[in-house]
């Protein structure tokens, strides 16, 4: 429940072997990279002045950034047309990317397969292309089939000109009380539901006038075979022999296509992911300085991590590379570490949440651990019900079993229905039912003015933790200022607690306010006001203010009346977590007096069901969104910035299938040279 501490690192290699090094470094995958001509030339870097170093030394200089990034799209059309001509769904695994390998010598092997098997592939699509539209001839002969023509002299005439055409009903009762204006012979051949075909026979010289009077008619030309010189029942049995021959040859090619799976599957999928890999390393290479012969790279790598790192990078390329590690803390203020949180199991799902209000910043204290026991309290004062919750925490296990990229959700799911379940064995709800179980502390319709009073009082523990929160992150980042005189500081604190006094001593009915109570909050504010020249004269900063004093002192007062406002608002906010524990009940018994209505059994057990799905779903919505509302405005405001960088190291995800999806008949390329230059 801590924020990982981070080392510095910087490498230093052979430009020759900089590929390698840096597959090494992905794999290895934790450094976090920052731009490393930024910090050459900031001003704590140095680099000892040593026989070890003296080459990188010279080459300091000459740093420059890297410009010339690979282009990878035309390996990756070929490998990905390969995954679907064979059908496979790629797995990046850890064995494929760490041997010694030269990508494009390794890629040549690719494009050779890619070669024959592009053009098998392309001979099947084409006996598909073949066979389809010997069906529509097929189906189209069929309609001349009663008629004892020969089809290729029909439709090869010198002299006029043969169509088969398709009409709606419609549009062919308007073709036939326009016969006198058509100069062709239509003939109908049969009737279909909504369409008719008919034969049109035509002069040559009148094809164009017909066909832009059909055209009108929203006509369907039926194609007919041109290279057949008998009747149409011997030309669709020629066709039907045809297709059986395509189909021979393609169940032949496909042979042959599994044949070149089965040697060149694990080779395909290699290169799936050393591309992958390629990719990666190119994306990282625009971070780099890049010297005559040697390369630069900087980031930050957890300090768990660090040694590790280094021995592993030490043991495979020895004195190619120059390793120099260094702590944190004794950087310029300019080097911001980035975040890496580190919590328990239970807790570690909550750490989303936490980020989306913001990440903690490398010297702020991490607030998941008080978010996620903060946020449950308040769920489950809001949402207490023992059955209710026992369906969000199955329904969160669920999640996490058989929905891996919903197992942070479902995480958040299972611990807030657990917290749901322990309010409601303390508030003796079951379903929303209060007469099932005893409740083991209080009925929330039976004591609403306890319930309304506790809330507000959760409101005020929960806001003074925040307070102490805030002076903790202040004496860690050593912020005088805001730790003794802040508005989240001890001065805001100290002011909070007489402001909830004074609250208590109106609401008890206490006659007017002591002169030492009165004279302490005023001082308060005075040290509030004056927190800046204060801090100043303690640290023995010469410049008091850093803007104008009057501009200083309005700033000021108008951030203490804000600090009275909010401190009133935020308490009384929290009353709303009272208020959703009753609402919660009341809509129950809404729901149980409708089903009383029904006068029947069934129905009122169905009711009861369908109000239960509804409080589940949209209470429950509506509940951890005002939960998140406290969370965010009242307490995270006290104590938490969220200014922080996320650790995002340099990395690929290892043995995660990636299924990819191509339409096999559309993917391929007509020309391979098109695609690669071999």
């Amino acid at each position: 429940m801590a924020i990982e501490k981070m080392k510095l690192i910087g490498i230093i290699g052979n430009i020759n072997k900089m590929n390698k090094i840096l597959r090494l470094i992905i794999l290895n995958g934790t450094l976090h990279l920052i731009n490393s001509l930024n910090r050459i030339s900031s001003e704590d870097f140095v680099l000892p002045p040593s026989e070890e170093n003296i080459k990188a030394l010279e080459e300091i200089p000459y740093l420059k950034p890297y410009t010339s990034r690979r282009d990878f799209s035309r390996e990756e059309e070929i490998i990905k047309n390969l995954i679907g001509i064979f059908n496979l769904g790629p797995e990046i695994k850890g064995e494929y990317l760490g041997q010694d390998y030269e990508f494009d010598d390794f890629m040549k092997q690719i494009f050779n397969v890619y070669s024959t098997v592009h053009s098998i592939a392309e001979s099947i699509e084409d006996r598909r292309r073949s066979i389809e539209q010997k069906r529509i001839y097929i189906d189209n002969l069929r309609y001349l089939e009663k008629y004892k023509v020969n089809i290729g002299k029909l439709v090869n005439m010198k002299l006029l000109s043969f169509k088969l055409i398709r009409l709606s009903k419609e549009n062919y009762s308007k073709l036939k009380k326009n016969y006198e204006n058509i100069p062709a012979v239509v003939l109908k051949i049969t009737d279909e539901g909504k369409n008719v075909v008919v034969a049109s026979i035509t002069s040559k010289s009148l094809e164009e006038t017909v066909e832009r009077i059909f055209s009108s008619l929203n006509f369907t030309e039926l194609p007919l075979p041109e290279n057949f010189n008998c009747s149409s029942k011997s030309a669709i049995k020629e066709l039907e022999e045809s297709i059986a021959e395509d189909r021979k040859f393609i169940d032949s090619m496909q042979k042959s296509i599994e044949n070149y799976k089965n040697n060149y599957a694990i080779e395909i999928e290699k290169a799936y992911a050393r591309l992958e890999m390629e990719k990666k390393v190119e994306e990282v290479k625009t971070s780099l300085a890049i010297g005559k012969k040697l390369f630069f790279m900087f980031g930050f790598v957890p300090e768990s991590s660090a040694e590790q790192l280094k021995s592993e990078l030490k043991a495979t390329f020895g004195e190619d590379v120059i390793i120099i590690l260094e702590d944190v803390d004794k950087k310029s203020p300019g080097l911001t570490p980035p975040t890496k949180l580190r919590n328990i199991a239970i807790i570690k799902p909550f750490e989303e949440m936490v980020k989306m209000y913001g990440v903690p910043a490398y010297n702020e204290k991490d607030p998941t651990a008080f978010f996620a026991l903060s946020y449950l309290l308040l769920f489950g004062a809001m949402f207490g019900d023992l059955g209710q919750g026992l369906v969000l925490f199955t329904a969160g296990i669920l999640l996490r079993l058989f929905k891996k990229s919903m197992a942070v959700f479902g995480g958040i799911l299972a611990s807030l229905g657990l917290s749901s379940m322990i309010f409601g064995i303390l508030y003796g709800s079951f379903f929303g039912s209060e007469e099932v179980i005893p409740a083991l502390l209080v009925r929330p319709m039976a004591n609403i003015n306890l319930i309304l009073a506790g809330a507000v009082g959760l409101g005020i523990i929960l806001i003074i933790l925040g307070f102490l929160y805030s002076i903790l992150n202040s004496y860690i980042e050593k912020n005088l200022e805001e730790a003794l005189f802040g508005r989240n500081g001890i001065a805001g604190f100290v002011f909070y607690i007489l402001l909830i006094y004074m609250v208590y001593v109106f609401a008890a009915g206490k006659s007017g306010l002591p002169p030492t109570l009165l004279s302490s909050t005023a001082a308060i504010i005075v040290l509030m006001v004056f927190k800046k020249p204060l801090s100043s004269r303690l640290t023995g900063t010469k410049v008091l203010y850093h803007d104008s004093p009057v501009d200083y002192y309005i700033e000021e007062g108008f951030g203490v009346l804000e600090t009275v406002l909010s401190a009133m608002s935020n308490t009384i906010s929290f009353i709303r977590v009272g208020a959703f524990a009753l609402n919660h009940a009341g809509l129950y018994i809404a729901f149980a007096t409708m089903a009383e209505m029904t006068n029947s059994g069934t129905g009122s057990l169905l009711l009861l069901v369908i109000g239960n799905i509804i409080i589940i779903c949209l209470e429950g919505l509506i509940v951890f969104i005002q939960a998140l509302r406290l969370e965010y405005y009242e307490l995270f405001s006290k104590y938490f910035r969220g200014d922080g960088i996320e650790y995002e190291p340099i990395k690929i995800n290892l043995s995660i299938s990636k299924s990819i999806s191509l339409m096999r008949r559309h993917s391929l390329k007509r020309n391979i040279s098109a695609n690669y230059a071999f």
